[in-house]
């Protein structure tokens, strides 16, 4: 498609300025991501900033597509009356393809590992997968791009997502409650809809939790096609709730955590699907991970995938970037993980997966400023109930002062040790491990940088644990 095709596909336009002949390559709502070929979409009701175009024309934009003329000269300008009608008429034209199924993860936790585990059970069934989620922008595991948002904008994830030509790709995308919420997944079809569990998180946004659930279940609701097949976790608290309602709209439910797909106990391998069981090889993974794979399995057979082949697929599978990486100390004997744990249910959980007979591991912790503040005094109580020693550190502290945010942190939890310095704080906790010990470094995982007020400044948990070890 091109710019000067827009004249006949958009009718009804207003059009201010000369379109070229050049080749549509983008349309986007990012005036940071533009370039000679990109069609920036303009909302007047979005607060979008002068600053921001003008970013976009020193990245050599030419062209937008608004609902309010802009007073600015070096524009080609498309002007419509109905924003979202036109933007989604042209990303039909360009890319009228659907993959050929879409699943969606939902959750307050484990999402990521979800999509990595399900995303390996494909490769390994040569079943091309497109992913998008915190980690990034994916095609069969091979990263493309970075993404700022778990749930990519809508604009992000339709071209990313749909194709110009026969589609044989399976995408599996992360659902945020923010994302869910702002209609992310608007105009995309999907077919698999699965949700690992609720806990505290993102309150800030949300307000409330029966507000946040409601974000979560809009994605069996409203957004799931009504032939497609809902994935949920028994060990909800309300999946009886979740579960009658889709009952009544004759979803199909594979159940995890029992009946369907559960690992016995967690406490080994042996795992029951339609009440079969299974001895795996070869899987060298916690209960928290477990969890996460019994949800992997159940979208897997969701997408027709043949029991044996799923099991097959189960060896040596590997954990998500940051989430459980372990470095060995082998000085001490001794063990560090790094992981991007920074809910209250996700930080308890980590805790008690590493508590061995009573034998404590250590953390190391901070939490996000202009973030859900709620969780901070939940936080710290857990870790004082299940930590032998804490150091408290910034995480990425924002605009809010970090400070403070240690402030409350060490209020409720007495035996922390407030280090404001994250690298010193890694560094002390590990020159105090002990023999046979366990350090956890929660909160920001496979992040390689760490957000003070506006700036990015490079920052890796792991690789700085690691260089730590080495000295």
């Amino acid at each position: 498609m091109l710019f000067s095709d827009l004249n006949k596909i958009l009718g009804e336009a207003k059009i201010i300025g000369k379109l070229s002949k050049k080749k549509i390559r983008l349309i986007t709502d990012h005036s940071n991501e533009v370039d000679s070929h990109s069609l920036l979409v303009i909302n007047k009701h979005n607060n979008f900033k002068l600053s921001y175009i003008k970013q976009a024309i020193s990245k050599k934009l030419k062209t937008i597509i608004t609902n309010s003329y802009i007073n600015y000269s070096n524009l080609n300008q498309i002007i419509v009356k109905d924003l979202d009608k036109a933007v989604n008429k042209l990303l039909y034209l360009r890319q009228p393809f659907c993959p050929k199924k879409t699943i969606a993860i939902t959750g307050t936790n484990g999402k990521t590992s979800v999509t990595w585990f399900l995303a390996q059970i494909c490769k390994k069934n040569k079943m091309p997968t497109k992913l998008t989620g915190t980690l990034g922008f994916f095609k069969n595991l091979k990263k493309i791009k970075d993404s700022k948002l778990t749930t990519p904008s809508n604009l992000d994830l339709y071209q990313f997502a749909y194709s110009n030509k026969k589609n044989n790709n399976y995408l599996i995308s992360e659902a945020s409650s923010h994302g869910l919420h702002q209609g992310r997944f608007n105009y995309l079809n999907i077919d698999i809809a699965a949700i690992t569990n609720i806990s505290h998180d993102h309150l800030d946004y949300h307000k409330n939790f029966k507000s946040y659930v409601k974000s979560k279940f809009l994605l069996f609701y409203e957004i799931m096609n009504n032939n497609g097949v809902a994935v949920i976790n028994s060990r909800l608290k309300n999946y009886k709730i979740l579960e009658r309602k889709l009952l009544r709209k004759k979803i199909k439910i594979i159940k995890f955590g029992s009946r369907d797909v559960y690992f016995d106990n967690l406490i080994n391998n042996s795992l029951f699907i339609f009440k079969k069981k299974y001895q795996i090889k070869d899987l060298n993974l916690n209960n928290i991970q477990k969890e996460n794979l019994e949800c992997a399995i159940a979208c897997a057979l969701a997408m027709n995938i043949s029991i044996l082949k799923i099991i097959k697929s189960l060896c040596n599978l590997k954990s998500a970037p940051g989430r459980f990486d372990i470095i060995n100390y082998t000085k001490k004997n001794s063990k560090i993980i790094i992981d991007y744990a920074h809910t209250p249910e996700a930080f308890q959980c980590l805790l008690k997966t590493y508590t061995n007979e009573n034998l404590k591991p250590s953390i190391v912790f901070g939490c996000g400023g202009d973030r859900d503040k709620d969780k901070r005094k939940k936080m710290a109580v857990i870790a004082a109930k299940y930590a032998k020693k804490v150091y408290i550190t910034d995480d990425n502290p924002r605009n809010e002062n970090p400070k403070s945010i240690r402030e409350i942190l060490k209020k409720n939890c007495n035996i922390g040790i407030e280090i404001s310095n994250r690298r010193k704080a890694i560094h002390v906790a590990i020159s105090q491990i002990g023999n046979n010990d366990i350090l956890i470094i929660a909160g920001k995982g496979h992040e390689k940088f760490q957000i003070v007020k506006n700036k990015k400044i490079k920052f890796d948990d792991f690789k700085i644990a690691k260089s730590f070890i080495k000295k």
